[in-house]
């Protein structure tokens, strides 16, 4: 079988100094769908030092200028695949119809396929977006949530969730990193506002646990000064500047909490989420989009409704180290039986050579 020659569009992706759970995930798939076809990833030349051009994992990276609409369909155009992938990260379906329609526009390719990456700011879609859907041969949704809306719009879409490389995750793993006290908590994320990080913070001075720390690690964001400021204050809280690789700091934990108010800009199912459950980490997340289909409530970790149920849960794990190693198994399981990169990769493929 002739090897398909694909384009994935993705605004940001590697080498990139602030990774978004979106680019962490099509780095993985990238890197497993190159062993099938001919891969050329385009994306937007942010960093001043970047070269134009990359060869990385067996497939070519292309960073192209402003306007990235024109310049990325222009050189997809020139290298004339047989498939293009286009994954959004944009939450808004009326830009998102503005930005990756004039794409889709412009692209000459006849087998296009449309990822909505993120959650969508909208319970209801409108029906406009309908008619730039159509534009596509096919639609993936990243969970059930964004599989039911477009079912309700009347589209036909292929449910495919992100995943994670399990055994590239162990190897990073393997870097140990030294706890100050028995229990540690993490989260990993930006410090904005649906992130949560202010929800987590104030829980656990509730809680005001002797034997526990909490560390932050993520990029900028509005709140980092106030948690900045308390973490001076108290020696069990921290947060951790950029790192190369943030694996090893998860793996440190012994509870990963995701406290969300909302999953409008965060990958279909958590990153942060999928990456501490395969290093044997359970998650306590909040109700929302990119957690629930992931978490089962008391199996692999637990899904809480408000800061109230967050602190019973987190003060309950503290203090109970085997509930934490049940859940920290069970999680494992879970990643490797439905969110292996592997078996995520081979649905892409299905797609790609029309296996379906």
């Amino acid at each position: 079988m002739q090897r398909k020659k694909v384009v994935f569009i993705v605004k940001y992706f590697y080498p990139i100094k602030r990774p978004s759970g979106i680019s962490s995930f099509v780095y993985e798939l990238a890197k497993e769908i190159a062993k099938d076809v001919d891969l050329f990833v385009i994306s937007y030349k942010k960093e001043k030092d970047n070269k134009k051009e990359y060869r990385h994992n067996d497939y070519t990276i292309f960073k192209v200028e402003k306007p990235f609409p024109l310049t990325a369909s222009k050189l997809a155009n020139k290298i004339n695949p047989d498939v293009v992938i286009i994954f959004s990260g944009i939450f808004e379906p009326f830009k998102t119809m503005l930005y990756f329609g004039l794409i889709s526009c412009l692209l000459k390719t006849k087998k296009k396929i449309f990822c909505q990456a993120t959650n969508y700011n909208k319970e209801i879609l409108p029906k406009l977006y309908k008619i730039y859907l159509k534009y596509f041969s096919d639609i993936i949704a990243l969970n059930e949530y964004i599989f039911k809306q477009y079912q309700n719009l009347g589209i036909k879409a292929v449910l495919i969730t992100p995943g994670v490389n399990f055994s590239a995750l162990d190897q990073l793993s393997l870097r140990k990193i030294v706890k100050n006290r028995e229990v540690r908590i993490g989260f990993f994320g930006h410090f904005y506002h649906l992130k949560g990080p202010d929800r987590l913070l104030e829980v656990f001075l509730k809680i005001n646990p002797k034997n526990a720390e909490l560390i932050f690690a993520g990029g900028d964001g509005p709140l980092k000064t106030k948690i900045s400021e308390k973490a001076k204050k108290d020696s069990r809280i921290s947060i951790i500047g950029w790192q190369e690789t943030i694996i090893p700091y998860i793996a440190s934990c012994d509870i990963v909490v995701l406290p969300y108010r909302n999953s409008y800009s965060v990958l279909g199912v958590s990153q942060a989420a999928l990456e501490a459950m395969a290093l044997y980490v359970p998650v306590i997340g909040t109700k929302t989009p990119s957690l629930e289909f992931l978490i089962k409530d008391g199996y692999n970790g637990y899904i809480v409704g408000n800061d109230g149920e967050l602190k019973e849960k987190l003060q309950y794990l503290i203090e109970h180290p085997k509930k934490r190693a049940e859940l920290a198994e069970n999680a494992r399981q879970t990643i490797i039986n439905r969110f292996d990169i592997n078996r995520i990769a081979k649905d892409y493929l299905s797609l790609i050579y029309e296996y379906r």
